[in-house]
């Protein structure tokens, strides 16, 4: 059994569009996977996207507080990459187009997405952008 989590939009959930900037999304969909079956959706807000500053390392220690382990994202700022690696999340690239989270992960439970080192993300990341 995996958690994988996904930054989402407003009240996140399968029907909600994947949000490109992790830090900065309205919340994060957590769907814990089962002999690639879904069993299990759980969304939480993400009160990080408002803070000034710090708001990818803030989101990372969200994630794994709520028992993330397995993280789809676009694209990360340098202090979440450092986060995230540090928690020992693994990170998936995610396309960088508008989908659905239950269209992402039918990508991630067919194989089509890559595991992809942190640090391999920040490539045209916007810090501090919205």
């Amino acid at each position: 059994m995996e958690i994988i989590v996904v930054p989402s939009y407003r009240e996140g959930g399968l029907n909600e569009i994947f949000h490109l900037k992790f830090g900065r999304c309205d919340s994060f969909t957590f769907i814990t996977v089962d002999k690639n079956e879904i069993i299990q959706v759980k969304i939480i807000v993400n009160f990080a996207a408002d803070e000034p500053g710090g708001s990818g390392t803030q989101a990372a220690k969200l994630v794994k507080n709520n028992g993330g382990d397995k993280l789809i994202v676009c694209k990360l700022g340098p202090n979440a990459s450092k986060a995230l690696s540090s928690l020992n999340i693994k990170t998936f690239q995610g396309p960088n187009q508008e989908i659905t989270i239950k269209e992402l992960m039918n990508l991630y439970i067919e194989g089509k997405l890559n595991m992809t080192k942190s640090a391999e993300l920040i490539k045209g990341a916007e810090m501090g952008q919205r």
